[in-house]
This record gives C-alpha cells, structure tokens and sequence, in this order.
C-alpha cells in the first residue's frame, strides 16, 4: 500500500518527466514545408503559337515510385541509399503538386485556358493527353536535383501514341538548404514542360 508520501514523489516524478518531455519537443526543429512553383515569366520563345486558345490538353495520369510520392522529401545519399528527412516535408502530395505545375507550365507555354490534370470530367474530351511514368524525382542536397521521366502524347482518335519520350533533366541547386533543392525542381518542371509543348507543337503542325 502507498502512502501519502510515495504518491507524492510518484506525482512529482511524472510531472519531471512530462516538463522534460516538452522542453525536448520545443528544443526540437519545428518542420518546414514546401511546394513546387510553375514558371515565373514565360518568354516569347518559349510561347507556342498558332495552335489557338482552345487547344484541349489533359495532363496526366501520372505513375511515380511510392518511394517519391511521401510527406517527407527524399534526397539521395548514394547510389544505393536514400534520405528521407522528417522535418522538411511537402505542402501536399508530390503526385497532385507534380501534375499541378506541369498543368499550369503547360497552359501559359501553349496559350491555351484548356490544360486540366488528371482527373478531369466525363464532359472534358482533350485532343492531347500526356501520359509521364517517373522513374526518379530526387538529387543530392548542395549539389544537383534530377528527374527521368518517361512521358508520351496521346490522341484523341482510338486513343492512338503519338509521341513517346524519355527526359533524364539535371539542375544544379543553387544553395544548400531545401528551398534552393525545392526551386530546382521546380525548374526541371519548367524544363519538362517545354518538351512536352514542343512535342504537341510538333504533332499538332505536322496534321
């Protein structure tokens, strides 16, 4: 049986343990979250034009590695080891944020208010579709973002190919902290996001 006294140091060793276990959280890293951006300005050169603003584009759907697509941002330690950091995460899914950027990278280089990523309504009949498979969406911190991505133009008559191609896109990080690792994904997309527009350009001129 306890007595009066056991209960007390019992109770004032609990409340020790639990102001230790806060001082540790606050001593703690708060987590810092990121999102990938489209392309700031949109050049002349880059704009596709003569395909008017009513070329219908639906971008996605998108395949990516489990491995990629978490809360957490992945960079590469090695060839054959990864890591995974608890305290700077993504605002959303890389999936979602992925397609978002490409969606809105796509609708100013081709000029069109009609680029909606996947899933779109039964009512949306795009000519284009843009089917990507990544493979690799990482790099190594302080040095080089990279992606290799396989994505393909599809149309809209039988749902026929027309265009597949694979894109291994390096960029240099320009800082080492996250947010300058975060901004050179963000310029791959950009990246990508040319190609694939020149690639509908070339499939749409040569109709």
């Amino acid at each position: 049986m306890m007595t009066k006294g056991h209960v007390q140091i019992t109770s004032l060793a609990i409340f020790l343990v639990l102001v230790l276990l806060a001082g540790c959280r606050s001593a703690t890293s708060p987590v810092e979250f990121y999102t990938l951006s489209p392309i700031d300005t949109i050049s002349e050169a880059d704009k596709i034009v003569g395909l008017g603003d009513n070329l219908a584009v639906g971008v996605g759907p998108l395949q990516i590695p489990k491995i990629i697509d978490r809360p957490q941002i992945v960079t590469r330690i090695g060839p054959n080891q990864i890591h995974v950091d608890e305290f700077h995460r993504w605002a959303g899914s890389v999936y979602e944020d992925f397609l978002r950027v490409v969606t809105m990278n796509l609708s100013a280089l081709l000029q069109s208010r009609l680029v909606v990523a996947f899933p779109w309504e039964d009512y949306f009949d795009p000519d284009y579709r843009i089917y990507m498979e990544i493979n690799q969406f990482d790099g190594r911190l302080g040095q080089y973002a990279q992606l290799d991505v396989t994505w393909a133009i599809i149309g809209r008559e039988a749902r026929k190919i027309l265009l597949v191609r694979k894109a291994l896109i390096r960029e240099p990080v320009q800082g080492e902290d996250y947010d300058t690792f975060v901004a050179a994904k963000s310029r791959i997309l950009g990246t990508l996001s040319r190609q694939i527009a020149q690639g509908i350009k070339e499939i749409h001129s040569g109709q």
